[in-house]
């Protein structure tokens, strides 16, 4: 697991090099404290696949965001 924390993070700062430092801002990718390989291998890939295809993740619209309780 902390192989794949590793490269989320890498591949998160890819993303945000690719998109912009405010491009993650308003997505939930999965829950942070996950001990599920899958769910962050997933997330990984959901990553890397919008770099590829040059499409950034849609935020959460900000009105709705503000609504969220975490």
């Amino acid at each position: 697991m902390k192989y794949l924390r590793r490269e989320l993070y890498q591949v998160e700062k890819e993303y945000l090099k690719h998109f912009g430092e405010d491009s993650l801002n308003r997505i939930i990718l999965h829950d942070p404290n996950t001990k599920d390989k899958q769910e962050v291998q997933d997330t990984i890939d959901i990553l890397r696949q919008a770099i590829v295809d040059n499409k950034p993740l849609e935020q959460v619209p900000e009105d709705m965001w503000n609504l969220i309780q975490f």
